[in-house]
């Protein structure tokens, strides 16, 4: 049997036979377009149009048109021969680097329709010829049969390879096979073989990354069996179209402008209380993360892959590889192929044993992949034998002759952020429980040890492929998808300590196991948060990894006690936070931020911690220290966060010292405090406040205590409507925290009342953030609400109804517009456009 006719003309021949015999040929391109207007029946094919506008083509493009013509009459004639030596040359022609008018070549191949061609090609079911005279019975035509599959397959390689080169150089052309969801799923059915793996793993990683939307992997037939019978390697390729559909960005436009019309529209009428929405429905990529994880064992094996190196490859397929390929090479009758076949069939049990028993100890060391011992070749209901089909195994990097493994370092990325991904989707929880029982903790630990993670250098003299400044590189791509998964396998909006203590043990590890062993010698003493403590401390402020490093502690802390408050105190992290803070001189974007922010969740509820805080901030380092912190609110909004909600957490739970025995915390009475609400100005070395300072008080609190009028109206106009996004909207939550606890203590008027008295401007400028405020999280944002409610201790409802009472109408005492109930709406609108607002306002 065969794949049709054996066709022996050559190209040029072929195209003056179908030139000649056209009716059009010696019709112009006017009447050819004119006869199609009238008729209805234009020209379809490059084979209609005239032979004098294929002939007027640029010498270096000619070759192309009676390529495409000879593809076209192959699939009409159906001869899937005929169509594999055409794209061989098509190949060759636009593929080969040392083609002369190599881009020309691409750009006219897509011109004449060849990229149409390609995918009926790809797609086309070649019908199959019996042989004549054949009296091998059903074995003989069974087995040409197979190999007649061999070089379908081989085809459509062919075809896939095309089209792949014609993504990364013709413009718009991957866009183009994104918009038809028909093909990007055909494509995942040419994964299930061996030989079209790679291919159409390549093409669909390149097709999903254009995608306006993100793919449903539901709509995928068999998408579960087909990735659970994939091999190691196959599995950690794949990986590579899982990050395309497990992920997607911010989704929204959440900016101070999406609300200026609502704003302006409601000022003077009292704006309608808003819903909080239900927890929005599920997402196509949350409904992704749900049929990944229906795979049997998928976090089992992606987790395995982090260990490995190297895989093994099985002898089997390779052995595979190397006869269908010779086979494929060959020009041979139906017999020939029966009796290759069944050569290959009956002989390689005995080569294999040969084989496995010259590399018994290499295999020794080898952890073989249980999936390649019962991996299918097709996923669904292929019935071709796998003996025959498991060849061209991807990614076969071999090291050597017999060792029988390849390297996997280039896919951890692609593993790391698929796991990564799933930690932070909605079913976050059981992910990180079921990960932290599968042993990732001890895993990462491993793969930490392998890294480099040398300090790095300033970034300033670095040049990347973003440009000066710029360190991305392989290596840092692999890093930052490391310390993004410890991170998200960290943060949760509730109780994490069971994961968390797994950071703080060292994970003891035999080199023959998957998982760390209890019983296994301990080589490190350090468990991995430890580790990554003493990597952040020596990294430079400008370093590309030291945010997400200190994302992880900041994840590690959120909801921790105060043991594991303190252990992360004793390796010095707070001395080196107040270091880089009070360093001066020009910082970075990010870095300040990141200081402040680390601090705050360090000593946040933690009396201890304060107490050391109170220590090392001596001599001038306490001014200094307040002077950046005032200077730099939006970075430092968080730190002064986490002091109000400490003080009020000391106060609730009654940690203040008793007067006896000194000033506590929360010595400072009501009054005292109403006395201070009119200073204007920061009180760092007043001697009232100075008087309340002993050995165990701590001056950052009582300077947030007595400056609580400065520092709210200075964080009420710290970021502008047209400014406020999500990144920033954490400075409205620590002015509302003032608020919250300043109406619990009934003097939410006498608050209003003083900053009315300083600037009433101000009052109508927050008026419109809190806007953008309700917008943000009254609107499907069921995760950031349980989120801010967890970090801060305080029900969503308490912020709900702050914010409830500063946006009542004009005429409350509470409403941050009170008092003036003619001029709100002006006020408003000024505000909500972003324009100074004149002192009436």
């Amino acid at each position: 049997m065969a794949l049709g006719c054996e066709r022996t003309s050559s190209s040029p021949e072929r195209w003056r036979r179908d030139s000649s015999a056209r009716s059009s040929s010696s019709r112009s391109v006017l009447s050819c377009v004119l006869g199609g207007q009238i008729s209805g029946r234009g020209c379809k094919g490059l084979r209609q149009l005239p032979c004098t506008l294929l002939r007027s083509l640029q010498p270096s493009v000619q070759a192309v048109a009676p390529l495409c013509m000879e593809l076209e009459a192959a699939l009409i004639e159906n001869q899937g021969e005929a169509c594999a030596r055409v794209l061989s040359t098509i190949s060759h022609t636009i593929c080969e680097l040392n083609s002369p008018h190599l881009q020309l070549n691409r750009e006219a191949f897509v011109l004449f329709g060849g990229d149409v061609l390609l995918l009926r090609c790809l797609f086309c079911p070649f019908a199959t010829t019996e042989g004549s005279g054949s009296s091998g019975g059903s074995a003989g035509a069974a087995g040409s049969e197979k190999m007649v599959s061999i070089k379908l397959l081989s085809l459509q390689k062919e075809c896939l390879n095309i089209l792949r080169e014609l993504c990364c150089t013709v413009t718009y052309f991957t866009e183009s096979l994104a918009a038809h969801d028909d093909f990007v799923i055909n494509l995942f059915g040419l994964m299930g073989f061996y030989s079209t793996f790679d291919c159409a793993v390549v093409l669909a990683e390149e097709v999903l990354a254009v995608r306006e939307d993100t793919l449903r992997v539901q709509e995928i037939p068999n998408f579960t069996s087909l990735v659970h019978k994939f091999s190691s390697r196959q599995l950690a390729s794949f990986c590579r179209v899982l990050a395309m559909v497990v992920f997607e960005p911010e989704a929204g436009n959440w900016t101070g402008q999406v609300d200026v019309g609502l704003n302006q529209s409601s000022v003077g009428t009292g704006p309608p209380k808003p819903k909080m929405e239900e927890e929005p429905g599920w997402t196509v990529v949350d409904r992704n993360h749900d049929a990944i994880l229906l795979i049997p064992d998928i976090l089992s094996r992606l987790v395995k892959l982090l260990m490995l190196d190297k895989l093994p490859f099985s002898h089997e397929s390779v052995l595979s590889s190397e006869v269908s390929a010779f086979a494929m090479t060959m020009s041979v009758n139906g017999s020939a192929l029966e009796s290759l076949y069944n050569a290959v069939s009956e002989g390689r049990g005995h080569i294999l044993e040969e084989v496995r028993a010259s590399n018994t100890r290499a295999e020794m060391h080898v952890v073989i992949d249980p999936a390649l011992q019962s991996q299918q070749t097709m996923a669904g209901t292929s019935s071709m034998d796998d003996r025959v089909v498991n060849w061209n195994i991807t990614f076969l990097d071999r090291t050597g002759p017999s060792t029988g493994v390849i390297h996997l370092a280039t896919h951890h990325v692609e593993v790391l952020f698929v796991l990564c991904a799933l930690c932070g989707g909605k079913k976050r929880e059981q992910v990180q429980n079921r990960l932290g029982e599968l042993g990732l903790v001890g895993v990462l630990t491993q793969l930490f040890d392998k890294l480099d993670w040398k300090a790095t250098q300033s970034r300033s003299s670095s040049r990347g492929i973003h440009g000066v400044g710029c360190a991305c590189n392989p290596k840092s791509a692999l890093k930052i998808q490391y310390l993004r998964l410890i991170h998200n396998f960290c943060d949760r909006d509730s109780c994490n300590r069971v994961n968390k203590q797994l950071l703080l043990l060292p994970a003891p590890f035999k080199e023959s196991s998957w998982f760390p062993n209890p019983t296994a010698e301990v080589k490190d003493s350090d468990g991995l948060m430890l580790k990554i403590l003493k990597v952040l401390i020596k990294e430079p402020a400008d370093s590309l990894y030291r945010f997400w490093l200190a994302s992880c502690v900041e994840a590690f802390l959120g909801g921790a006690d105060s043991k594991n408050q303190e252990f992360v105190a004793s390796t010095g992290l707070m001395e080196h936070l107040l270091a880089e803070i009070l360093k001066g001189g020009f910082q970075c974007a990010t870095s300040l931020q990141i200081n402040f922010d680390l601090l705050g969740e360090l000593i946040k509820f933690n009396q201890t911690l304060f107490q050391q805080l109170n220590r090392l901030l001596v001599g001038d380092k306490f001014d200094r220290f307040v002077e950046v912190l005032v200077t730099n609110l939006v970075d430092s909004n968080v730190f002064v966060r986490s002091v109000v909600l400490s003080l009020d957490y000391f106060r609730r739970h009654q940690w203040a010292e008793s007067a006896s025995n000194g000033p506590g915390l929360v010595a400072i009475s009501a009054p005292e405090r109403r006395a201070n609400m009119s200073n204007a100005d920061y009180r760092v070395n007043d001697s009232s406040v100075a008087a309340n300072y002993d050995a165990k008080f701590c001056k950052v609190t009582a300077f947030v205590f007595h400056n609580t009028l400065r520092l709210l109206r200075d964080l009420m106009c710290a970021v502008r409507l047209s400014d406020v996004n999500q990144d920033n909207i954490c400075v409205l939550n620590t002015v509302l925290i003032f608020f919250i606890f300043a109406e619990r203590d009934g003097e939410l008027q006498l608050y209003l009342q003083a900053l009315r008295a300083a600037d009433h401007r101000v009052l109508c400028t927050f008026r419109s953030l809190l806007d953008f405020w309700r917008s943000y999280y009254l609107r499907k944002r069921g995760r950031e609400c349980i989120s801010l409610q967890y970090s801060t201790q305080l029900d969503f409802s308490d912020w709900l109804h702050v914010v409830d009472l500063l946006c009542s109408q004009p005429d409350s005492p509470t409403s941050l517009l009170y008092s003036l109930p003619s001029m709100g709406a002006q006020c408003m609108a000024l505000a909500a456009s972003g324009e100074p607002l004149p002192q009436q306002c």
